[in-house]
């Protein structure tokens, strides 16, 4: 279990909930690996035993392809990109990059050339076009560190302080400024008669925190698209 800390870890009935792409299309995106599928990339906890999970990263690439598929994307030239920016930036997780672009047909990575044009790579033909025309970038509810790489994600656009760190609690939710679970508040809440007086006065923090957290989980589990 101690290899799986730090990366956040999913159902894909959990990843379903938290990134609105039905479980099923997860399973058959990532988790079936047979004679007639072969998946996107094999999830981040396959390697250590987990074979019906997915990691924080793998959430978050499964989020962009699902919004490169929204933006009329096919998934072929989504796993052409894939293996193109795979085998030339050498990264498990390529799609999660905030120069990331589409024009609803292919996908696109921000480059400058020489003269310092900027121009957009075309992953899956290895063209080039000017960067003109192009939706700006997929993953503005991630936040990234100085080398691009995610660190929080916040799910839900009507409450940025609703979030999910993968170095927190297997990346499940939780609300801000206290950290604390999202579940454990709506559970306490549900068992209070709905009283978040009495859940904040336990738990010392606001009942405004008590109230968004439990909000967010019954939106979950009503199956609400957050996105």
């Amino acid at each position: 279990m101690a290899s799986l800390t730090g990366i956040g870890l999913y159902s894909p009935k959990q990843a379903a909930a938290l990134t609105g792409i039905d479980s099923r299309t997860l399973r058959r995106w990532l988790l079936c690996d047979d004679h007639t599928h072969t998946p996107l990339w094999h999830p981040e906890p396959e390697a250590e035993g987990a074979t019906d999970a997915l990691s924080f990263r793998d959430l978050l690439e499964a989020k962009a392809v699902w919004a490169l598929k929204r933006q009329g994307v096919s998934l072929p030239t989504i796993r052409r990109a894939l293996e193109n920016l795979k085998s030339h930036y050498r990264v498990d997780y390529p799609l999660t990059n905030p120069r990331l672009a589409t024009d609803g047909k292919d996908v696109f990575i921000q480059t400058l050339d020489a003269s310092g044009e900027e121009w957009l790579s075309d992953l899956a033909k290895r063209q080039k076009v000017i960067a003109e025309f192009v939706n700006p970038s997929l993953l503005a509810s991630i936040s990234f560190d100085d080398s691009q790489t995610p660190v929080a994600w916040r799910p839900d656009p009507a409450d940025p302080q609703i979030q999910l760190d993968p170095k927190r609690g297997f990346g499940k939710p939780y609300v801000l400024p206290s950290y604390l679970p999202t579940r454990t508040l709506a559970k306490a809440y549900a068992a209070e008669g709905d009283d978040a007086e009495a859940v904040a006065r336990y738990f010392e923090i606001t009942e405004d925190e008590v109230t968004r957290a439990a909000n967010f989980e019954k939106r979950m589990a009503a199956g609400a698209h957050l996105h």
